[in-house]
């Protein structure tokens, strides 16, 4: 057999097993031999920009989800709304012998070039997703319409280490002789809400390139390919013809001979004049260095990348299934966002454009805690997001009769309310003021950081301690309310007295006021009098919270009561904690949203309650909602938005803060380890805390938590100090709550 190609340049089989050549690792490796509609593609991204990769290992595809492309921060102005834009499909590198296309290309004067991948007959079939790797690879054997048949294989990454570029390598081994074509194009049949500023192309370089700009926003997003070819070979290069406007590309054709095996590698470049002065020359820049470097060089920075961000890992011991699970959860949430990418993140992340690709209170309760605890330097870009728009937050309280800063519901590029007209929820919904403010404190107690504090941080927690003081309204007994607000139970609105909303409310007063004295400055005196006055409903002959004044045991949407334990911490005795829970549960919309269930299970860890429920919990927030082959989440049980990172980021809390019993604090390390009896066994690894790193290992009667860097510290488990230091790991008991009688409801909630 004849390999035509730069050995560096050239796609490494071994990579379709495992890095070392072995069988795929059955923990860090999903694959699909099917093609069918039930398949939801994944997607490939690095936090800078991505795109949803379909079937066929590359190109643009409009089913069963549209393989849309996105950049961060692309946002254009449609109507009264901000929405998240897509650039061209990047990923499209077809591969046609004359007769047929496999691979869909834009609209062409050529009617016979419109078929989609399927066009012909695919067998040998193999799509497999390297988490460990950030790869794709694609493998099939096509049959054209002719009658030719060509093994195909297809790798794809989104380049880890160098954030504007992507590379789509093609294989393939025709079992005929005669004339291919390959295509390498930016697709824009998705590329809606822009236009395209500019184009061009370079044959002698394989070289093509455009810019599109959004509409109202004027961002500009730059794409620019090399297409590599085989060494050795003949090519007739030229620019790709299409009626489609926001596409380009170009097409190589030359002759090939049966049995000999081919090479072309497609080097993308993409930039945004949001973090570039010229991105046309930033994005060309990006794929003429990639091309200049070589696949295979390329591939080895881009592992070693990601094997940077996987010394942090969540180890899952007896449930390789589960383990699979975690793992793609994280790896979803790592491509979304990176360090130095001060864009937050939607419900999607860089996957799609659902709920117009907004920033909600998902980005600080439900991704970013799952992303603090092993890489900060990555969850603090979503801090900075909203300290880029505290200027937006400020004018929209004072606009609305706040004072302080109120941070929009939805926000999007400027900052302000990008709530759609028509919905409620950006009117009411002010509880995400204190959402924020609880991201940034808990950055602080992660990290240790009084500089960032007091320059960073400050001033968004004194325009939200101001905002909630001019909230709350005086009381006839002395005390203060909130009222006609939306708490996260978005079934029931306006109410009064949202016992979330005035627990977060009272909670953000209190983190201002210990934050005034860290940086060095006064507290406002009513901050602590309305924190301590805002009154907290609740039913004493029920013993539990009421959701709001006047609530009759409705059903909710979503876990919101219950949130009072984990993440605000609201002292309450242990048997209230409970009897929210078991109050609550039964209430929630079983349709409901993903991560409801992971806040139960978090609970019920603290609660010790007997039995297995923090397992069972926890598998009620993954189990309906995951879907196949490549592990992503939808938001509800029967469809919602897609990929739902929101919902991945709540599954991995109860990890890293339901079993490990983690708790942000400023002075120690607060540990409470339990370990489910279906498990055999949890290990964290690299878990981050004011430079310190450590691994924690829960086993079924003892957790050992080692200190691999940084200086001696304090743990705290179970209420007891312990010293860590390096060299002497700590042994503690493992707690079991599934080992207590059921009628043994004497565990403590275990707060400082």
């Amino acid at each position: 057999m004849t390999s035509h190609g730069d050995p560096s340049d050239q796609y490494n089989p071994t990579h379709a097993l495992g890095p070392t050549g072995s069988q795929p690792d059955a923990e860090w490796t999903l694959s699909t031999t099917e093609t069918d509609d039930d398949n939801a593609p994944t997607f490939l991204g690095n936090g800078y920009f991505g795109g949803r990769i379909p079937a066929a290992g590359m190109g643009y595809a409009t089913t069963p989800v549209e393989t849309q492309a996105h950049l961060a921060g692309f946002f254009a102005e449609d109507g009264p709304v901000e929405k998240f834009a897509n650039i061209p499909t990047w990923s499209t590198l077809a591969f046609s012998d004359e007769s047929g296309t496999f691979g869909r290309l834009p609209q062409t004067a050529q009617a016979d070039e419109q078929d989609e991948w399927e066009h012909g007959a695919v067998s040998n079939y193999r799509q497999t997703l390297d988490l460990r790797a950030g790869l794709l690879t694609t493998q099939a054997t096509w049959t054209s319409p002719a009658g030719h048949r060509t093994d195909l294989s297809y790798q794809v990454l989104v380049h880890q280490a160098r954030h504007r570029v992507a590379v789509v390598q093609l294989t393939f081994t025709p079992h005929w002789s005669g004339s291919a074509r390959v295509s390498g194009i930016f697709d824009g049949t998705s590329a809606g809400l822009t236009e395209r500023s500019s184009k061009g192309y370079d044959g002698a370089a394989a070289e093509a390139h455009e810019a599109v700009t959004t509409l109202g926003t004027g961002i500009s997003a730059a794409l620019a390919l090399r297409l590599n070819l085989p060494t050795g070979v003949a090519a007739d290069v030229a620019e790709f013809e299409t009626d489609q406007v926001q596409s380009v590309g170009v097409q190589a054709t030359f002759d090939v001979k049966a049995g000999s095996t081919y090479t072309v590698t497609k080097y993308v470049g993409v930039a945004s004049s949001q973090d570039s002065e010229d991105p046309l020359s930033a994005a060309r820049a990006a794929a003429a260095a990639a091309a200049d470097t070589g696949y295979g060089d390329l591939l080895a920075e881009h592992e070693a990348a990601w094997a940077d961000l996987w010394r942090a890992d969540i180890e899952v011991l007896g449930d390789p299934v589960l383990q699979l699970q975690v793992r793609a959860s994280m790896f979803y949430l790592l491509e979304s966002t990176r360090a130095g990418v001060d864009w937050s993140l939607s419900p999607c992340g860089l996957s799609g454009d659902g709920y117009n690709g907004h920033v909600f209170w998902d980005a600080e309760t439900w991704m970013y805690p799952a992303l603090l605890a092993q890489h900060p330097n990555i969850a603090v870009g979503m801090n900075t997001y909203r300290q880029q728009r505290l200027a937006a937050a400020r004018e929209y309280a004072t606009r609305t009769g706040f004072a302080g800063a109120r941070f929009p519901w939805e926000s999007a590029l400027r900052g302000d309310e990008q709530t759609p007209p028509g919905f409620e929820t950006g009117d009411l919904e002010h509880h995400i003021i204190a959402d924020v403010a609880l991201a940034h404190w808990q950055y602080y107690l992660a990290t240790g950081d009084r500089g960032w504090l007091a320059e960073k941080a400050w001033a968004v927690l004194e325009g939200a301690a101001e905002f909630w003081v001019s909230s709350a309204v005086p009381d006839d007994a002395g005390g203060y309310e909130i009222n006609q607000v939306m708490g996260p139970d978005e079934y029931h609105f306006p109410v009064d007295n949202s016992v979330y909303t005035n627990v977060a409310a009272a909670g953000t007063l209190r983190i201002a006021t210990q934050a005034a004295k860290i940086v060095g400055v006064a507290a406002d005196p009513e901050w602590d009098r309305v924190a301590d006055g805002l009154r907290v409903p609740l039913d004493e002959d029920l013993g539990i919270h009421p959701q709001y004044d006047g609530y009759d045991g409705e059903i909710v949407k979503q876990a919101d009561v219950v949130m009072l334990q984990y993440p605000w911490e609201h002292p309450m005795p242990a048997d209230v904690a409970r009897n929210d829970l078991d109050y609550y549960v039964p209430r929630t919309d079983p349709d409901g949203p993903s991560m409801t269930d992971s806040i139960h299970a978090i609970a019920h860890a603290a609660l010790d309650t007997p039995g297995s429920a923090s397992y069972d919990f926890m598998r009620r927030s993954v189990d309906p909602f995951i879907r196949g082959p490549f592990n992503q989440f939808a938001e509800e049980r029967h469809g919602g938005v897609f990929t739902f990172t929101t919902g991945q980021g709540g599954f991995l809390q109860v990890f890293l803060y339901g079993f490990s019993g983690m708790r942000w604090r400023e002075d120690r390390l607060r540990l409470d380890p339990t370990l489910p009896p279906p498990l055999d066994g949890l290990t964290l690894r690299r878990m981050l805390w004011q430079g310190r790193e450590f691994d924690v290992a829960i086993g079924p009667e003892h957790t050992t938590i080692t200190l691999t860097g940084g200086l001696p510290t304090r743990v705290e488990v179970a209420g007891a100090t312990h010293p860590l230091r390096q060299g002497t790991p700590l042994i503690v008991a493992t707690r079991r709550p599934d080992l207590l009688p059921i009628s043994d409801l004497t565990g403590a909630s275990r707060r400082a």
